[in-house]
Order: C-alpha cells, then structure tokens, then sequence
C-alpha cells in the first residue's frame, strides 16, 4: 500500500497498447493482427481492479478513470474487466463516475451500437453478444449513480436502447437479473 505512489505510474503505463508489441502476420491471403502485448495489458487491468476492490481510498480516481475509459476501447477481453470496473466504480465512487460519464458513455455505446458483420462466425456473434451484455451491466450501474438520469449523453443512450427492439429487451433482462429499482426513467 505505501509503495503504490511509486508503482501507480508503472502499472498505468502497462495499460496503454504498445505498436511495437503489434505486429502483421500473413495467413495464406489474410492479414491478422497479433498484439503481443495483450497478455501484459490484462494483467495490468486485472491488477487496477484488485486495487479498486482493496485500497481504492490510496487512487487518484480520476486518473484510475482515464484508464478505464481507454480500456472501453480495447481488445475483448480488456473490455469485459472494464466493464466490471465501472460497475464497481460507480458503487465506490459515485461522484467522479458523474463527473467522467461523459468519456464513459460514448464507448459503451459504441459497443451497444456495433453490429457483427453478416459474413462472420458464430463465434464473433457470441463475443459481440457478450460484449452488450457486460455493456448493459455497466450502464445499468451508471444509471444508480445519483444525479446520472440527467445527463444528457447517458440520456440519448438510454432513449437509444429503448428504440431498438433487441437492446430493450437484453437491458430490461439485466435489470430483472440484477433487480435493480431503478427503471429507465431518465426523462
């Protein structure tokens, strides 16, 4: 716990992707990205949320935010730990979640909003589906943070999800998973 000062500035580094842990291999007639770095940044996620879960008194949480909001827009699996991380952020610390929501909406609603391509496998349905689902936990969770329902980008992300018929149903599904009160009254 005393050392953390020191070794905050370490771990937030690891979280950022590397280009030069990134490289291009050929399969036959496709290009596939591997990130070699990955394993390093998960584990660096993997750390903040055990830091959040043990002294989150001793983090600057707005920088601890920054680096979630970054790792909105990572890979699958980095995605799914920050996901976990804005739930729990928002029971921990309610009002930097209400200041930073703004840069907290947008990739969570990105990933609502993003559509698998027609040509994929099943595979890449499933991990999309599991994305808006995990997605959908984290908004429900903001949706606690008192002051949230009037915010104007969580607002129209909300009036999105009603509008479209597959997002009402999956986010009306977690609210009766999670029982959670609040309805999506927003308005």
């Amino acid at each position: 716990r005393d050392l953390l000062k020191n070794v905050l500035p370490h771990l937030y580094r690891e979280t950022e992707k590397r280009k030069e842990l990134v490289r291009e291999v050929e399969m036959g007639p496709f290009k596939h990205e591997v990130d070699d770095g990955l394993d390093l940044r998960k584990a660096a996620f993997e750390c903040m949320y055990t830091l959040l879960e043990t002294c989150v008194d001793r983090l600057d949480i707005f920088e601890f935010l920054a680096r979630v909001q970054d790792g909105l827009k990572d890979h699958y699996d980095i995605k799914m730990l920050t996901y976990l991380m804005v739930s729990r952020v928002c029971q921990l610390c309610p009002g930097a979640v209400l200041q930073r929501l703004d840069k907290l909406v947008e990739p969570l609603k990105l990933t609502c909003t993003t559509k698998v391509k027609p040509n994929s496998v099943k595979q890449e349905y499933e991990k999309q589906d599991e994305l808006k689902r995990s997605a959908m936990r984290a908004i429900a969770s903001l949706l606690n943070v008192p002051g949230a329902d009037k915010h104007p980008q969580l607002g129209d992300l909300i009036t999105q999800i009603r509008s479209t018929p597959d997002l009402i149903i999956l986010f009306e599904s977690i609210q009766r998973d999670t029982g959670d009160s609040n309805s999506m009254e927003t308005s």
